[in-house]
């Protein structure tokens, strides 16, 4: 049995989406939030690498920018809905916080951390003929999580 690229890029997606959806089901303030937003940072960064590189390194599939995103449709889904939630949840987190909450500075921690995994990934793939595809896979896949975070951020609040 082998595993494909899109076998992947559906697995990763499902499971980006999956921790998008499971946000929606936590009340605010609650225990349960304090811990989605601490594990809401890592699902982006682990899974849509690993599928962009997928994508990237299966012959099969086009190499061209449009050919490897309609393989990894799956994982940008659930980038888009993980990135949605999780923009609601720490948007609102370090909006309501205290001087003493440290939500804010979190979150930008945690936006520093995706930029460099999404950006200097993408720069350390350029140089390599087979892995450039999943260069521009991450480039484009770090604007759409800043797209539906920030969307996410203001769109679901209200």
């Amino acid at each position: 049995m082998t595993i494909t690229a899109r076998g992947v890029a559906i697995v990763c997606g499902v499971l980006l989406g999956g921790f998008g959806a499971l946000g929606l089901l936590i009340s605010r303030e609650g225990t349960g939030e304090q811990y989605f937003l601490l594990a809401s940072w890592l699902m982006p960064i682990a899974l849509f690498p690993a599928a962009a590189l997928a994508a990237a390194l299966d012959f099969d599939n086009p190499r061209d920018v449009g050919g490897q995103a309609s393989v990894l449709w799956p994982t940008y889904l659930g980038l888009a809905l993980c990135a949605a939630v999780s923009g609601n949840r720490w948007l609102d987190a370090s909006g309501r916080g205290t001087h003493e909450n440290y939500a804010a500075l979190f979150l930008i921690l945690v936006m520093a951390v995706h930029a460099f995994v999404f950006l200097a990934g993408g720069l350390a793939f350029v140089p390599f003929a087979k892995t450039r595809p999943a260069a521009f896979q991450l480039w484009i896949g770090y604007v759409v999580l800043l797209i539906f975070w920030t969307a996410g951020g203001f769109l679901m609040a209200i």
